[in-house]
C-alpha cells in the first residue's frame, strides 16, 4: 500500500494532470514523469523483495525480574528499510518493542523483562517494509510464539536462628552425616580421625569417622499452597527453600495444588521443581499429602506473611530470608546482597548434583 509520502506523490501526479490539461503536455512531462517513475520503481522493489524469512530465538526459562534477550534473524534477498514490532504477553515487558531498522541477513535483538511468574509467550512479530524512497509499504505478519517459563524469584536465606532450626531438623551441616567408626586406611584425611576412640585402642591403631554416602541422604517433602492472590509470594518462598535444600544435598519432593514432583536431585530435577512452581495456581492440597509434608509453605487470603512450618515450629518466611515488610505497602522490602546473583548462577550451573536416597 502507499505510504503517506506515496499519497503525497499521488496528489502531485494528479495536480500534474490538471496542469497539463490547462497548460501543455510539458507540464505533465516535467512533473508527472519523475513521480510516476518513483512510484513504479518503489512498487517493483517491494514486490520483488518479497517476505523475508524469520527465525526467532529466546531463553526457555528465567527468573521473575530478570531480563532476557529475544533474537530475530531475518533472511532477505534484498535489504529493506522496515519497522519491526515484537508483541508479548502481559506478564512480559519488551523494551523498545518497535524498532526501525534495515531488514537484511542480520540479527535483531530485543530485551524482554520477565515480570510475572508463569508460562509466558513472546510473539507475534510484524514487519512493515518500505522501498528505498518510502513510497510503498508492505506489512508482513509472523504468527510466531516462543514460550518462556518464568520461575519464581529466589530469595537468599539467611543463616539466622530460625534457619538453624531447619538445619537441625534435616541434619544439615555442610558434610554427610556420621555413620560409623572404622580402622584408618592410607589416604584417609586426618580431620576424620576420631582421636578419643583411637587413644583407647591397645594396638595404637587409629580409627576414623565414616559418613553416610551421598546416595543415602535424607529426602524432604515440601508442600506449597495458597489462597487468592497469595500464590506468587508462596511460590517465591517455596522456590527459595527448595533451592536451599537442594544445595545442601537433600533429595526434595514438591506437592502443590494440582501437581507433584517426586523427590530427587540434580539440575534437571531442580528445573522440574521450579517449572511446577511456575505453573501452579491458588488452591489447597489434601490432608493426607499435608500430613506427609516435612516443610509446609502456605498463606491465606488475609495473611500478610507467608508461613513456613517445619514439624511443630512455624516462622514467617521474611524471617528466613532476612527481609522486612514496608509499613505502608505491606510488601517485602529486599534485604538482599550481591550474593543473590550467585544463587541464580548456581542454578545455571546446575547447583548440587547429589543423588537422593530413601528417607531414614
Amino acid at each position: 500500500m502507499l505510504t503517506r509520502r506515496g499519497w503525497a506523490l499521488a496528489a502531485v501526479t494528479l495536480a500534474g494532470f490538471v496542469m497539463a490539461a490547462w497548460f501543455s503536455a510539458r507540464s505533465l512531462n516535467a512533473v508527472v514523469g519523475p513521480v510516476a517513475v518513483a512510484v513504479v520503481a518503489g512498487y517493483v522493489q517491494v514486490k520483488r523483495a518479497g517476505q523475508p524469512e524469520l527465525r526467532t530465538e529466546s531463553a526457555e526459562y528465567g527468573f521473575a525480574g530478570e531480563t532476557v534477550p529475544v533474537s530475530l534473524s531475518f533472511d532477505s534477498s534484498t535489504p529493506l528499510a522496515a519497522t519491526v514490532r515484537l508483541d508479548a504477553d502481559d506478564g512480559l515487558a519488551v523494551a523498545d518493542s518497535e524498532v526501525e531498522t534495515t531488514v537484511a541477513d542480520e540479527t535483531l535483538s530485543f530485551d524482554v523483562t520477565l515480570r510475572e511468574r508463569g508460562f509466558q509467550s513472546v510473539g507475534p512479530v510484524e514487519v512493515v517494509a518500505e522501498d528505498v524512497l518510502g513510497v510503498w509499504s508492505e506489512t508482513y505478519s509472523y504468527p510466531v510464539s516462543r514460550e518462556v517459563v518464568v520461575f519464581p524469584e529466589i530469595h537468599r536465606l539467611r543463616d539466622a536462628s530460625d534457619l538453624a532450626a531447619l538445619r537441625r531438623e534435616f541434619g544439615l551441616g555442610g558434610r554427610d552425616r556420621f555413620d560409623q567408626l572404622r580402622e584408618y586406611e592410607r589416604g584417609d584425611p586426618l580431620r576424620d580421625v576420631h582421636w578419643k576412640s583411637s587413644a583407647k585402642r591397645a594396638d595404637d591403631e587409629l580409627v576414623v569417622m565414616e559418613f553416610e554416602a551421598e546416595e543415602e541422604r535424607q529426602q524432604v517433602e515440601l508442600l506449597a499452597e495458597a489462597e487468592g492472590g497469595r500464590m506468587d509470594d508462596v511460590a517465591e518462598a517455596a522456590a527459595s527453600i527448595l533451592t536451599y535444600l537442594l544445595d545442601a544435598g537433600l533429595a526434595v519432593g514438591l506437592t502443590v495444588p494440582g501437581g507433584r514432583v517426586e523427590p530427587g536431585t540434580g539440575p534437571d530435577h531442580r528445573t522440574e521443581l521450579l517449572t511446577l512452581l511456575a505453573r501452579t495456581h491458588p488452591g489447597t492440597v489434601s490432608d493426607s499429602r499435608r500430613e506427609r509434608a516435612d516443610v509446609l509453605v502456605e498463606s491465606s487470603a488475609d495473611d500478610e506473611e507467608v508461613r513456613v512450618t517445619v514439624g511443630d515450629r512455624t516462622v514467617a518466611f521474611s524471617q528466613l530470608s532476612g527481609e522486612s515488610r514496608d509499613a505502608e505497602t505491606g510488601r517485602e522490602s529486599p534485604g538482599r546482597s550481591s550474593a543473590d546473583a550467585d544463587d541464580r548462577t548456581a542454578f545455571a550451573d546446575g547447583g548440587s548434583n547429589v543423588s537422593g536416597g530413601e528417607r531414614r
